[in-house]
């Protein structure tokens, strides 16, 4: 098909300078509105990389603070591990004194104590005797004491001390706190 322009040549004319016109005036719009979103985006990098300076001089700042306060947790730390061991000693010092009042209630005049090992709630107790008997009667005894539990003979043999022949024996167990 053929298209046959009717209209005279100053009219084609007018009809484009009109349509360059409205070009040139869309395009310095666009310009602008891409400078004004340029513009923005430039202000808003720009305010944050001040807010990080700031921030980091405000972290600076407080690093002296943070490393206080790291100081004072470590100290509290140490303190509170001091005091873990305190009471520690504290909840294991009425037992020892507990044994030395019980035990010689326990022993008769053919037994005595030659060593009396503890570590944590285990214990081992080494002494002489003139007769099995006692040795026997005497783990009983002990046995029986509500904070010693699982007391067993270890062993028993007879051995020379200062020329008189006695029994040596060990016995082991547990101390419940």
């Amino acid at each position: 098909m053929i298209k046959i322009n009717l209209l005279p040549r100053k009219v084609q004319r007018e009809i484009a300078t009109q349509d360059l016109f409205l070009f040139c005036v869309m395009l310095v719009i666009m310009l602008m509105i891409s400078g004004g979103i340029y513009a923005k985006n430039y202000y808003d990098i720009s305010s944050m990389k001040r807010d990080i300076q700031n921030k980091r001089k405000e972290i600076e700042s407080l690093q002296s603070i943070y490393r206080e306060y790291l100081s004072i947790e470590k100290g509290k730390k140490e303190i509170t591990r001091r005091i873990n061991i305190i009471e520690g000693i504290k909840e294991g010092r009425a037992l020892p004194a507990r044994l030395m009042y019980d035990l010689p209630g326990l022993l008769k005049d053919s037994v005595w104590l030659k060593r009396f090992k503890k570590d944590e709630n285990r214990f081992e107790l080494e002494g002489r005797s003139l007769e099995s008997e006692s040795i026997s009667d005497f783990t009983e005894r002990l046995a029986k004491i509500s904070y010693m539990k699982n007391v067993e003979l270890k062993s028993v043999e007879d051995t020379t001390d200062d020329g008189i022949t006695v029994k040596k024996f060990t016995l082991n167990g547990e101390i419940a706190p």
